[in-house]
Parts: C-alpha cells; structure tokens; sequence
C-alpha cells in the first residue's frame, strides 16, 4: 500500500520543531480499505495542517508519496468548512464521472476545442490567402449565390462571434453539401486582382460590374483625360524647369500648361455621367501597372467609341472570377473540415445526448439512492433543452445557488453540500482526499448517512479523516469494520509529536465497549506497570460501569473515593476482581484505598500499563488519575477550608455546589467571583471528566486535551490550592 511519509510540516510557528525535520511518527499509512484516521484534541493543529496541505501562503510541507516527492498540497483534495461555502460551487461535470458520462464530457470538450480549432485556422486561410479582413469585407459578397456559405464566413469574420453563432451542427451540415468541388481552368494574375482589388474600400471591380453599359456615356476625347493627368503629374513634380524634360524645347510656361491641361480634363467630365465619371476617375488613378483584365483599355475604349461589346466580356470574366474565387475559398474551406474527425465525433456525441442518463452509472446511484433517498426533496438528473446533463433540486438547478434562496432546512443543506463535495472529490483528478472534522455540524440523523458516503462514495480515493469525534469512529467502523488506521496526532513541545499510530487492539477498544471490556477482563493483566495506580485511575470507570450492570453495593462503594469530603476506605482490587474477574492472580486480592491514600500518590512520569502496547490507554489512565486527584483535592481543601456542609439532606453534595458554597454567586467580593470563574472554568473539574454513566467512553478526556494543557491545568490549581 502506498503512504505518505513527510519531511516537514511548517506553518508560522504553529507546529514544534520536531515537524521541521520530521522523522520520526512521519508516516501515514492507510488500511486495506484506504482510511486513516488522525486523531487529536481542540488546539492540537488540525486545521493548520489542512492549511499546509492546501498549499497556503505562509505554509510548507515536503513529503512522499509512492514513489515520488512533492513540495505542495498537489495529491490532496481538501474538504472543509461545508458551513460557509455555498450549497454547491462548479457545474454539474465536476460531480459526475461514470465512465458513459465521462465520455460524454470528453467528446462535448473535444468537439468544442476541434471546432474552436476549425475556426481559427479557417480565419487564418480567410485572411492569409484571400485578404478577407472582416465581417463587411466586399470579398464576402462573391458568396451571394450561396448564402449559407456566406454567413459561415461573415460569422467566422466577425472580431466577436469568430464562429460561434454559426455552431458545430450547421459548420458541419454546411460544409458537408460541398464535399465535390470543381473550380474551372484560371489565369492566376486574373485572380491575384480580384482579390486584391475586392480587399480595397472602393473595389473598382464592384464599381464597373454595377455599370448599365447601354447608358455608358461616350466622348471621343476620354483618353485625353489620361494623357492629360499624367502630363499634369510630371508638370507639378518637375515645375521648377523651365525645359521640357521630354523633348528639351526651352521657355516652356508650366503655369500655364497646367492650367490648360487642367481645364481640358475638366471639359471632358462634364459630358459624363456620375457613374462614367467615377469609374474613369478610379482607372485614372490606380496605379497598379498589372492589369491582367485590360480593365484601363477596354473601358476608355468603350467610352471613345461607343463600342461596348468588349465591357460585356469583361463583366463576364470578372464575374467568372469571382465565382472561382469563391470556389477556391470554400474548396480550402471544406478540405479544412475533411482534414478533422469532428463530423464523426458528434454522430458519436449526439447519439449519446438523444438518450437518457443510464442510471446504472455510479454517480448517478450516488445521487438517487444516497442523497435524493435521505432528504424530502426530489433531486434529480435531467437533460436540459440543450441536451446538456443538469441536477436538478424540486426540478430546479440547484448547483452554485446561494443557501437562501434553497428550500432546505440547514441540516440538509450540509448535507447536500458535503455529498456533492464527495462526488467532486471521487472524480477529482487529486490521490488523497482530506476531510476535516466531516461530521462536526451535522445532527445524529445525518452523521451516520455522512459516515456512509464517507465509506461507499470515496472508496476509489485514499481518505485521511482529521477529527476529535469518537462518535465518527464508532459510525465508520459500523459501516465497515476495521476500515481505518487510526492515528494520535499530538503537536506539544517536549512530548512525543507527529502521527502515533495505534494497534487494532487500541483502535477497537477505543470505538467498541466490549472489546474495552473484554481487554479488562482477559488481555490487560499481562501488561499492567503499576497496580496501585491502574485500580486508582480506574476508579471513576469503574463506578460508570457498576451503575450500567447495576451492582449498587460496587457503586456506593466507589462513590467514597470520588468525593474529596468522603472519608471511607474502600477495596478496588475486590471492586475490579468482582467487575472484570482477576485472570491468572495478577493483582492482589485487596488494596484498600481513601481518599487520602489518593492524593499522598505521586504519578509523574509513571508508566501505568505498557505504554509500547497500549499508548492510548497509558495516557488514558494518567488522565483520569489527574482529573480524580484534582477533584479530590479542591473538594477537601473548600469543604474543610469553609466548613461546608455535606452530610445534611440539603447539604452540598457535588462539586459544582461547594464551588457555589465556597464562593457564593450573590457575592459582590471579587476574590469570590474570581475564584468561582477559575474553578468553574477548568475541564479537569467538570464533571463529565470524572463520571463515565453515558457513553462509557474512557478515553474521551485523554483525547479531549493534550498533556501539555492537562500539566498546565494541573499547576493552576494546584497554585490555587497554595494561595487559598
């Protein structure tokens, strides 16, 4: 099985040093069903580790995994804070990947990226090759005859739409119309000008193909028009001779010339049309010198004759032309198409979105079975009009909605949230899913469901759970048993730090009452380190327990050692050899104990059980040694320092009444209410940490707080004690 080994773990001063050179609790390795479980109290980092892992600034992490190292949260898909996200954030393809649909998604996405790739090097051969700039360009007007054609590239040209209003479906039907295209024998200097010509902003071609030749003006002297131009050309830009630079005659009057020539033009355009007058204004003044249409010739002919057959030709070869022109662009147009499997593709894609979605897909299931199945609201998997995949809520989208505007109750809003982060996560292309505290804002109709989708929907996916909930455990476990390593995560300086691993024996002790039973009454007794301190630190469980199998005799009894006013003596050894039996003789047959016994009993830095087999319970049984000793201990010094009263039928018999006793709340001395604030405020006095009629969870108040801030609540009492 692969795991992860890290190196370090850094961020800002949160993690001690023994994470900035991590080697040792470094590993976290899965079960075979790919769980692990990191276990840790309030304030021991688990959300500054989720922090690391998501790659935040001020953070660094440096690991292995497989076979490769990686400095950043990349193999991690972190779920956290499902309370402020919104319901769902992305589209309905980040949370469904059955393989059908999965490739329903591939084929919309390389059909969509084919097309885009259509249309750019379509646009490209458009502008390269045939100078068509835009949308307006007159080029486009050549298509007039094939008006579906004629759209695609106005579409294509547009600087905005760049196809996009033309679509898959219509390029593809379009183009598939002209797969067989002839384009007749052309001169190549002929088509050069028509496109040439056609990418200008006043193509004379245009202008003389909307001539109506019979109303063509006529005037004999039309050519003088062009001799006279260029004799003014040269005059203007030679003006400083007084020489013809032609024929070297002397004294000529440039002025005057001009002014002559100017005139003769201008007596000549009187007699033409607007229209005759404009093309021969055109012909004039292009510059070009290739004329492959003798379009200079044929029209000032025309007009100097009045012979116009030689204009009908041209218009017919011109139109000829701009047939072939179009031709030749549509030709590379379609071969840019055939040279692409896109029309196979949508076939393929198309016969897909015609069917309904195959609820035998895993997601699917997910979603009908998992979600849909534990709310009151229909969520369902629908195609749109688009034949687009949507999930749907009371047959409203649901997905990207703000919570308010969802008819949910909280509960199931969470809920939704989270399952729907696991269906992401499934699909994500991420190894290792994190999950902080994924049970942590759900009520107990939820957390087993939560548990449930934990387990079933991320089974393709490593999971490492951060929590301080045992109920989580005890509900993964019940899903599957045995489906998680647990881990102790500790990040305390100068205590054992990093991921401690617990054996089975631990872990199913810690989530199942009868295997802790059954390790009292048949494994423990080979490794118990200190006697008097195991049946001590047992105390307050024991009492938890006899209060279950109700034996009364065994709870009065131990009630004498868990009041610190109580002055009896009581026999644990036959407390716990009545309770959980004596295998092998190992412990004494009596060990009589009172309350005073207990706080002479020193514990520091004892090992109770072997803390090698049994780390948890070892730390366990320090605890509850420390939060009995300390009750004890304030209970005695307030009943015999205020001489309360605790024997009395309405004497103060609990804790928390002789802290009121000894500090009254009606007090207005400050000292009272200062001490009142600091006894009532303390965990190790609360009186869930000493009494185990419940749950039965011994180890709740050993994972519940570190030993550092169980040291450091210990000191302030006992200071306390000494100032009193």
């Amino acid at each position: 099985m692969e795991k992860i080994i890290f190196e370090e773990i850094k961020n800002k001063d949160i993690f001690g040093e023994d994470y900035q050179n991590f080697v040792k609790n470094n590993e976290i390795d899965f079960s075979k069903d790919q769980i692990a479980v990191l276990y840790g109290p309030n304030g021991t980092g688990k959300t500054s580790l989720v922090k690391v892992l998501l790659s935040e600034a001020g953070t660094n992490v440096k690991y292995t995994y497989g076979d490769e190292s990686y400095t950043d949260g990349s193999q991690f898909f972190v779920i956290n804070d499902q309370n402020n996200r919104n319901i769902i954030q992305g589209e309905t393809k980040d949370f469904l990947l059955g393989d059908n649909i999965r490739k329903e998604f591939e084929l919309q996405k390389y059909i969509d990226d084919e097309y885009n790739r259509l249309c750019v090097d379509s646009i490209s051969i458009l502008k390269n090759n045939y100078k068509i700039s835009s949308g307006r360009s007159k080029s486009i007007e050549c298509f007039s005859a094939l008006a579906s054609i004629q759209d695609m590239i106005k579409d294509l040209m547009n600087n905005k739409s760049k196809g996009t209003k033309t679509g898959v479906e219509k390029y593809i039907s379009e183009l598939d119309k002209y797969t067989e295209i002839t384009i007749s024998e052309y001169e190549q200097e002929k088509l050069d000008y028509v496109i040439s010509d056609l990418s200008e902003n006043n193509p004379l071609i245009v202008e003389i193909e909307s001539i109506d030749a019979s109303k063509l003006a006529n005037n004999s002297h039309i050519k003088e028009v062009e001799e006279n131009t260029e004799a003014i050309r040269i005059l203007s830009r030679f003006n400083y001779k007084q020489q013809c630079i032609v024929c070297d005659s002397e004294g000529i009057d440039s002025e005057n010339l001009l002014d002559k020539k100017t005139k003769n033009i201008e007596g000549i355009k009187k007699t033409l049309d607007a229209k005759t007058k404009r093309i021969v204004e055109q012909i004039i003044h292009d510059i070009r010198e290739e004329d492959p249409f003798r379009i200079k010739d044929i029209m000032l002919g025309a007009i100097e004759t009045g012979d116009l057959n030689e204009v009908f030709e041209l218009k017919a070869s011109i139109e000829e032309y701009k047939n072939i022109f179009a031709n030749k662009v549509l030709k590379e147009l379609v071969e840019i198409y055939k040279s692409s499997d896109i029309k196979i593709k949508n076939e393929e894609y198309q016969t897909m979105i015609s069917q309904k979605p195959d609820i035998t897909e895993e997601d699917f299931l997910y979603i009908e079975k998992i979600i849909s199945s534990n709310m009151s609201k229909s969520l369902q998997i629908i195609r749109d009009d688009k034949k687009n995949i949507k999930i749907v809520l009371e047959n409203e989208d649901f997905i990207g909605v703000e919570r308010e505007a969802l008819p949910l109750s909280s509960g199931e809003q969470n809920f939704l949230s989270l399952t729907f982060e696991f269906l992401k996560a499934k699909n994500s292309n991420k190894s290792i899913v994190i999950l902080d505290d994924p049970i942590s804002s759900f009520d107990s109709i939820y957390k087993n469901k939560i548990a449930y989708a934990i387990v079933k929907m991320l089974h393709n996916k490593k999971r490492i759970i951060l929590t301080h909930n045992i109920d989580l455990l005890r509900l993964l476990d019940g899903q599957f048993k045995k489906c998680f390593r647990l881990y102790l995560f500790n990040n305390t300086q100068g205590e054992e730090n990093g991921f401690i691993s617990l054996s089975s024996d631990e872990r199913d002790m810690l989530i199942n009452l009868d295997e802790l039973l059954n390790t009292f009454r048949e494994k423990i007794f080979d490794y118990i380190r200190n006697t008097e301190l195991f049946l001590i630190s047992l105390i307050p469980f024991m009492r938890g327990y006899s209060t279950i199998v109700n034996n009364q005799i065994i709870k009065e009894k131990l009630t004498q050692l868990m009041h610190g006013y109580k002055t009896g003596t009581v026999d644990i050894a036959k407390c716990y050899i009545d309770l959980f039996g004596n295998k092998d003789d190992v412990l004494p047959n009596s060990y009589l104990v009172n309350v005073n016994d207990i706080l002479a009993k020193s514990f520091d830095g004892q090992e109770i059980v072997n803390k090698e087999k049994y780390p948890l319970l070892n730390r366990t049984l320090i605890h509850s040694f420390t939060y009995l000793f300390l009750r004890l201990l304030i209970e005695k010094k307030l009943v015999s320092k205020y001489n309360i009263d605790t024997e009395s039928r309405g004497g103060a018999k609990q804790l928390g009444q002789i802290i009121s006793k000894a500090f009254p709340e009606n007090s207005s001395n400050k000292d009272d209410i200062k001490n009142r604030v600091f006894l009532t405020t303390k965990k190790t006095l609360l009186n869930e940490f000493n009494h185990f009629e419940g749950n039965m969870s011994i180890f709740q108040p050993a994972i519940d707080i570190t030993d550092y801030m169980l040291e450091k609540e210990k000191s302030d009492i006992l200071t306390f004690i000494n100032d009193l």
